[in-house]
């Protein structure tokens, strides 16, 4: 194989398996019911007006289940797993982080109960974390997906036959991490509405609201918002920001303990991030100077620079460093690139 080719697929794996590492570092820092606590409070009705310490202490049904129930009915949560003979169970904490397995599972998935209910009344609540949310398809599409499922899921475990009054509601929760300026800072909900086509009659609310999907933008603009859901969660995921910058801004402004779990989460989020903007970069600079062999290098490089930040693997501000330009120079260059793309 040619040394080239051969160094450009041990980056590829290796930033494939950070990126792996990130995501569940990530999914396992966003469980942490501190944290789910401001996510509920922001993003649902039913909590809006009860403290984020009661959420977390007292409403978040047991443990989040983070990467281990299954989406498809058809295919086993990993507790159901069962190996015979020699064979040995997988640690978990390894199971999390693996890229190659076929089976698709929830990233956190949890109960929470009702306050202020007569009844004791569960919701089922999934949250997924997403790098982007232009992945190639709409993220509504897929939360209504997950959703739905989370219903039919329920089917021999919370209800059979003609039961349907059992059924429990579901909300699909989504952080989409990278986002465009002009969607970030943004809180989109979708739901079931009756709509009275004839006559006066109203079906009880309660008998149809089964169903809400909430998707969540982050972004640069995010790190300022009044909502403290969306500012907490974009300075989580800043690139940016130190892992010390993070963990103050936990303790400092949303008096979330700084648990050993937590922190160390943080840190890994933080030193992977790093990792795989580095590779990024160094791997789009080597494209760029090939490239460079036959249109030029500083035009190859701009070009392999201007789609890395389009993807936002790389800012504004690292190409423009990177390109020895003013920040509002590499600005112009860039938007004149994609203009000649067109």
């Amino acid at each position: 194989m040619h040394p080239t080719l051969s160094s450009e697929i041990a980056r590829d794996l290796e930033v494939s398996g950070q990126k792996t590492r990130y995501d569940a570092s990530a999914r396992r820092l966003v469980a942490q019911k501190s944290i789910l606590a401001y996510i509920l409070q922001r993003t649902m009705d039913e909590f809006k007006d009860v403290s984020v310490k009661q959420i977390a202490e007292t409403w978040i049904e047991g443990a989040p289940q983070v990467g281990r129930i299954a989406v498809h009915q058809d295919s086993p949560d990993k507790e159901q797993i069962r190996l015979s003979g020699s064979d040995r169970l997988p640690n978990p904490s390894k199971e999390d982080v693996s890229s190659l397995e076929g089976t698709v599972r929830y990233d956190i998935h949890f109960a929470v109960r009702l306050p202020q209910q007569q009844t004791c009344i569960e919701i089922i609540v999934n949250i997924e974390v997403q790098n982007n949310d232009t992945p190639g398809y709409p993220i509504v599409k897929r939360g209504i997906y997950y959703a739905s499922r989370m219903i039919s899921a329920q089917r021999g475990r919370r209800f059979k036959d003609q039961e349907y009054d059992k059924i429990q509601k579901v909300v699909s929760i989504w952080i989409c991490e990278n986002t465009a300026m002009r969607r970030s800072d943004s809180v989109n909900e979708y739901c079931f509405l009756e709509k009275c086509r004839r006559g006066t009659y109203q079906e009880d609310m309660k008998n149809y609201d089964l169903i809400r999907v909430i998707i969540l933008r982050l972004g640069l603009q995010g790190e300022q918002s009044d909502d403290d859901a969306v500012r907490l969660l974009s300075n989580l995921f800043s690139a940016e920001k130190s892992p010390e910058e993070k963990k103050a801004m936990l303790s400092n402004e949303f008096h979330i303990a700084m648990t050993e779990e937590i922190s160390q989460e943080v840190e890994n989020m933080c030193n992977l991030s790093t990792g795989i903007l580095e590779k990024g970069i160094e791997k789009g600079f080597e494209q760029g100077l090939e490239q460079g062999k036959e249109k030029g290098r500083e035009e190859g490089a701009l070009a392999i620079l201007c789609q890395l930040v389009k993807s936002e693997k790389c800012t504004m501000e690292e190409a423009a460093q990177l390109m020895h330009m003013e920040v509002s120079n590499f600005e112009q260059q860039y938007r004149a690139y994609w203009q000649s793309q067109r």
